[in-house]
């Protein structure tokens, strides 16, 4: 059995944490507690989320094409290989937090 972090129902609202037994890639069909079927994202090593910019005086002496590079991993929530170490420097630093 797997578990992600809490959903939302699309259909009647209730938020739970789902659990599933095997995902199609980046995907798994769960059942909210009323009984509404629908798919969720499940995360893998590239991803992340609910992340936000906690220091953004630090944030801002990065170089631009850096800096639009890590708002677009925060946006898609998908981290490319290519910033997989940056990312992780900027979480243990407290630039970027993650939950």
């Amino acid at each position: 059995m797997y578990s992600i972090a809490s959903v939302k129902c699309p259909i009647c609202g209730v938020e739970f944490r789902p659990t599933f037994r095997s995902s199609n890639r980046e995907e798994a069909e769960v059942t909210c507690p009323n009984g509404h079927i629908f798919t969720v994202f499940v995360p893998s090593g590239d991803s992340v989320f609910d992340c936000e910019i906690r220091d953004w005086e630090r944030f801002g002496l990065l170089p631009q094409a850096t800096q639009q590079a890590v708002l677009e991993v925060i946006y898609s929530g998908k981290v490319p290989n290519e910033l997989q170490s940056l990312m992780r420097r900027l979480k243990e630093a407290g630039i970027v937090v993650c939950t």
